[in-house]
């Protein structure tokens, strides 16, 4: 062996480096790896499920104010209805202590009774509804900010509304529980 031979199998000579010409870009089967990448020219839709996440938010946060202001009105009318503390001073002097089954069941008999019994439920499934709406909603931005071929912006705001919905309504609710626990 030569030593010219000997030069032509080192892996490593560094002769190699100096042939070769570096003003011309480099050039790989593969492409480069400073190239840069080329524009996505796919306009992106809007997530329909995005949408209907942002869509279920409002509904909800409507529910809850028709829900509120049928609950103010109902207690207005309670705090305001003479007849109606008649007849609860009336079955109150009928039913003593032991006969609170008896006077519940006079209660619910009583018309003027049913009635705001019937605003107050009507409320509170109309709050439980925008909860279990705001629930599908959470899910649903979930799933749309996941979404990989479709724009994210009313799958994230549906599911932050809908996400702040759901923390403020069960947080109002443990509140209510707790103050109610207290007055007792």
């Amino acid at each position: 062996m030569t030593d010219n031979n000997q030069s032509e199998n080192r892996p490593f000579d560094n002769n190699q480096f100096q042939e070769h010409d570096h003003s011309q870009p480099h050039t790989q089967p593969f492409g480069s790896p400073f190239q840069p990448m080329e524009p996505d020219t796919e306009i992106h839709k809007h997530s329909g499920i995005g949408i209907a996440s942002f869509v279920l938010a409002l509904v909800a946060v409507l529910l809850v104010v028709i829900a509120i202001i049928i609950a103010v009105v109902g207690a207005r009318g309670l705090a305001e209805d003479q007849s109606l503390l008649t007849e609860l001073e009336n079955f109150a002097s009928l039913y003593g202590p032991g006969q609170e089954t008896e006077l519940g069941n006079a209660l619910m008999d009583s018309e003027i009774f049913g009635e705001f019994i019937a605003t107050f439920l009507f409320a509170g499934v109309l709050m439980l509804g925008s909860l279990a709406l705001a629930f599908v909603g959470l899910i649903l931005g979930i799933v749309s900010a996941a979404s990989r071929k479709r724009k994210k912006t009313f799958g994230i705001i549906g599911l932050v509304l809908n996400g702040l919905f759901m923390v403020g309504t069960i947080g109002l609710f443990i509140a209510t529980i707790a103050l109610g626990m207290g007055s007792v």
